[in-house]
């Protein structure tokens, strides 16, 4: 049986946006499931009276709004230069038409410019110290390992009924945005709120609305996702780990029959991992293949994926299920196939991913199961190059068509108050194919850079037909903001501080001496957080927004007193402003000493200093797990090839609303209570940002 992945052996491999998260122990998914159906009854009966409470509690705390009903088409990743270009072009008729009846600007993002920290700003109006998502990892002060920003795993111990497991044992997450969300606020004054794959919704609110959750959800084993690749073709090892998945050799029970596992959540005695048989009986010479995993049975050819096949693990009230799809990558040299993360079963949740719990088994009931992992997109297969850009683009807009079921249910549904819906397939598909828009990207070496040039180009057209549709479905009464958190560049080179502060006498490996020149880092070698000196290290970085001072009495093992912590931001500040890198110019265009731009409460949780990378360049894959490897500056040449992790200037996002309004330069930060002040809400006293349509500019 393959080992577990724990928390240690994930997070040290470089990952996309974060690290998978600890692994948990699943059980009373019957229990769960239960409850949520006798909920759902409940809630069916109470909800002519849940109607008029809303509307009694909400009475005197609104006035009558601009608009009966807001709904916010979150566009992730949508940047303003390609889409001005395309406007311009006459290619997106749909926005051109909502600027010219409407308003369209650039939208200032947030600092640093990263997803997690742009949706919790747009949904609580404040920035990353008032609702503490700084990165989408942070650190532990005591092993300077990364953690996860947004979520936190706390395990409790089991609850037990003689053999039964009882509700409330076991592991539970708690959600670390802090500050109170605008739909939240809605819930308050009675207003109805319908909150889809908003990023940082895990777990969900509890409030008088509905909400799925998106980015940090889990998959099945407790990570933020672990592909499976199966081969024949001969291994080292019966499994091996490669970043993002796990690799697995194929027996050969019998001609044409070959044999594995399929790995699932922790055993509850913590002794492993629950396991399922997986085969598959191949026809080479009809290119497909019929496939036995776990109880279920189909066949897929070459170039499709299956279904969403339900995968149930464990037994009794001990079951956790799961759904994954599973694609065939060759069958010669060598049969092989591609099996997604394993999702957490919408129709049989084993941990709340909606509220009310129960919203996930009805969507799950009215369109057929559907992607819950919060990063769906497997960009780390198509990094590992395990599966091909077209397989990533199927399974792309797979998600995004389920989405779309679910945003235009509820735009039926809910004819006043607030729906808000985030689509990622702008933002993932940005990531792995911007090199096709670069032609001397250092990852188009070896790659093709013909039969996807148009993927992007397409990608804002169907975007740009989905917000046609969603105008179409609009009453007299009804406000539209389309917005993205943030805008795109290439991502050519990547910039590993921990190198340079190693370079430069701020941070030691174990085996440096403490004078002298440093052993050299031989090519390809990266040493992990456990290999560095934390005593005698002042500086170092995880994450991709900046770093952090290795400051006594904060970190265990800190070494910079707090009475010089200024003067060394100050001094590193300067020393890397405008980094050089050989002809190409500089790589670093500014930084930003964060108690100067932060004045939250959360602000000490955050990086010391805000890295603004000149675009093209971003924290390469080793420091942002915080490795020290041998190069300060190398080529990026992963299919994950455009990013945003820059210079905040460099990547606003875009506004676009059926309204018009005069604000000049409205920021992400004033989304919340644009939002509520459309409504007739006021914003509460915490919120920093203004409304558009009432802010004076300059204000």
């Amino acid at each position: 049986m393959p080992d577990c992945m724990t928390v240690s052996t994930m997070i040290s491999a470089p990952l996309a946006y974060i690290g998978p998260g600890a692994g948990f122990a699943l059980g009373g998914s019957f229990l769960f499931a239960l409850a949520g159906i006798l909920l759902a009854f409940v809630a069916i009966l109470a909800w002519p009276v849940r109607v008029f409470l809303r509307s009694l509690r909400g009475r005197g705390k609104r006035q009558t709004g601009a608009a009966k009903r807001v709904v916010v088409l979150g566009l992730d990743g949508f940047d303003p230069v390609i889409c001005r270009q395309m406007m311009d072009a006459g290619d997106l008729p749909h926005l051109t038409s909502m600027k010219t009846t409407g308003t369209y600007r650039p939208l200032q993002t947030t600092f640093p410019a990263m997803s997690p920290v742009g949706w919790s700003t747009f949904a609580t109006g404040v920035d990353a110290s008032g609702h503490n998502i700084f990165d989408f990892l942070s650190r532990d002060l005591v092993t300077h390992l990364p953690v996860l920003s947004s979520t936190k795993l706390h395990k409790r111990p089991a609850r037990k009924l003689g053999p039964i497991n009882l509700p409330g044992g076991g592991s539970s997450f708690e959600l670390l945005r802090r500050s109170k969300p605008f739909w939240k606020t809605c819930a308050e004054t009675g207003l109805a709120s319908t909150i889809l794959r908003v990023p940082i919704t895990f777990p969900p609110d509890k409030f008088g609305g509905k909400m799925l959750s998106a980015m940090c959800v889990p998959d099945l084993r407790g990570t933020q996702g672990t592909f499976s690749h199966y081969t024949s073709v001969k291994a080292h090892s019966p499994e091996t780990r490669t970043t993002g998945g796990v690799r697995l050799h194929l027996k050969e029970s019998s001609p044409g029959v070959f044999t594995s596992v399929l790995t699932g959540p922790d055993l509850p005695d913590g002794s492993g991992c629950m396991t399922l048989p997986v085969s598959a009986e191949v026809d080479f010479e009809k290119q497909q293949a019929l496939f036995h995993l776990g109880d279920e049975k189909f066949t897929i050819c070459a170039n499709e994926y299956s279904p969403w096949i339900p995968v149930v693990f464990g037994s009794g009230s001990g079951k956790a299920h799961g759904i994954c799809k599973v694609r065939i990558t060759s069958f010669e040299p060598g049969f092989s196939f591609y099996i997604t993360p394993v999702h957490i079963d919408p129709r049989n949740p084993a941990m709340p991913i909606s509220n009310p719990p129960h919203l996930a088994m009805a969507y799950s009931r009215l369109q057929g199961r559907f992607a819950t992992l919060g990063l769906a997109e497997d960009t780390w297969a198509l990094n590992e190059r395990v599966i091909d850009e077209q397989a990533f683009l199927d399974q792309a807009w797979s998600i995004h068509d389920e989405r779309c079921t679910q945003f235009f249910h509820a735009l039926k549904r809910q004819p006043e108050g607030v729906i808000s819906c985030v689509f990622d397939a702008t933002d993932r598909i940005q990531h792995m194919f911007f090199r096709y828009l670069d032609e001397d990207h250092p990852a188009n070496k070896g790659k093709d850079i013909q039969k996807h040039k148009n993927v992007i180009p397409d990608l804002y057209r169907k975007a740009d037909a989905l917000v046609g549709e969603t105008l179409d479905k609009l009453g007299k009464n009804d406000v539209l903001l389309v917005v993205s958190d943030h805008g795109f560049k290439t991502f050519q080179r990547g910039v590993n501080l921990n190198s340079w502060f190693r370079d430069h006498g701020y941070l030691f490996l174990k085996n440096d001496p403490d004078n002298g020149p440093l052993p050299e880092i031989p090519e390809g070698k990266r040493y992990e957080v456990a290999d560095i000196d934390w005593p005698r290290t002042r500086a170092y970085t995880n994450g991709l927004a900046g770093f952090f001072l290795n400051i006594k009495g904060r970190e265990k093992q800190g070494c910079v007193e707090p009475a010089n912590a200024t003067a060394l931001k100050r001094e590193l500040i300067d020393a890397l402003r405008g980094m050089p890198d050989g002809t190409r110019g500089e790589a670093i265009t500014e930084l930003w000493d964060c108690d100067e731009i932060y004045h939250g409460p959360y602000k000490s949780n955050g990086p010391d200093v805000i890295v603004g990378f000149k675009p093209g360049y971003r924290a390469d894959w080793d420091a942002a797990v915080g490795a020290v490897s041998g190069e300060v500056i190398s080529d990026n040449t992963r299919s994950w090839s455009g990013d945003h992790c820059m210079d905040p200037r460099q990547v606003p996002g875009v506004l676009f609303s059926s309204r018009p309004f005069e604000v000049a330069k409205p920021a992400l930060l004033d989304m919340a209570p644009t939002v509520l002040d459309l409504l007739g809400v006021d914003a509460p006293a915490h919120m920093t940002g203004c409304s558009i349509f009432n802010r004076k500019e300059g204000a």
